[in-house]
C-alpha cells in the first residue's frame, strides 16, 4: 500500500517540477500581480483565514478558437500568512493552472494545482501532518479597462496521504478567496 502512495506521489512530483521547469525557459510574460484574502469555506477544528500576494506568469503557449475564446496556461506563484486557532504562519504556493479567457477585458474561468509550504504543520487544534501540502483551485477572475482585475476561487489544501501513512492526519482547508489585481 505505502509503495502504491510513493508511485503516486513520484509521478505527481515529477510531472510538477516538468511543468515547471517548462515555464521557466519557455519565453513568456508576467499577466497578473495582486493580493487575495479568503476565509474558511467549511467547518474545522480552528477557524483560518489566509492573505497572499500572487503573481501570474503566462507561459507562451495557448490553444485558441476563431472567435479568440481558448486555453491558457500559467504559472503561479504566491506567498502569504495563514491564520488559525490564534496562530499565524506562513504559506507559500508555486504551482500551474489554466485560464480559459479572450485576450483583452472580461471574464475567465480558472483552474490549476498548487505545491504548498507551511512553516509549521499544526495551528491550534489543527494538525495538517505535513508542512508539505499539495492544493487544487477553481474560480473566476473579471479583467477590467485599465488593467484593473477582481477574482473569485475556492481552493483546498491536504497533503492527500501521498507520502503519508493511513495514520498521518490530512484535514486539510476548503477557503473562499477574493482578489483584487492588476492586469499587464
Amino acid at each position: 500500500m505505502f509503495k502504491r502512495k510513493r508511485v503516486r506521489f513520484s509521478i505527481l512530483f515529477v510531472l510538477h517540477i516538468c511543468v515547471t521547469l517548462a515555464a521557466l525557459t519557455a519565453q513568456a510574460d508576467w499577466q497578473e500581480v495582486g493580493l487575495r484574502m479568503g476565509i474558511q469555506a467549511g467547518p474545522k477544528r480552528e477557524y483560518f483565514h489566509q492573505y497572499e500576494a500572487f503573481a501570474v506568469y503566462g507561459l507562451p503557449w495557448s490553444w485558441r478558437l476563431p472567435s479568440g475564446w481558448g486555453l491558457e496556461p500559467q504559472l503561479n506563484t504566491a506567498v502569504g500568512t495563514l491564520v488559525g486557532g490564534n496562530e499565524t504562519g506562513f504559506i507559500g504556493s508555486v504551482g500551474t493552472g489554466l485560464s480559459f479567457n479572450k485576450p483583452g477585458n472580461g471574464i475567465a474561468l480558472e483552474a490549476g494545482v498548487n505545491l504548498n509550504l507551511l512553516d509549521r504543520r499544526q495551528f491550534g487544534q489543527q494538525d495538517f501532518g505535513s508542512i508539505l501540502l499539495w492544493g487544487a483551485y477553481v474560480g473566476f477572475s473579471y479583467r477590467l479597462t485599465g488593467g484593473l482585475g477582481v477574482s473569485y476561487r475556492i481552493q483546498h489544501v491536504s497533503n492527500n496521504r501521498i507520502l503519508y501513512t493511513s495514520c498521518t492526519p490530512n484535514p486539510g482547508v476548503d477557503m473562499h478567496m477574493i482578489g483584487f489585481s492588476w492586469n499587464f
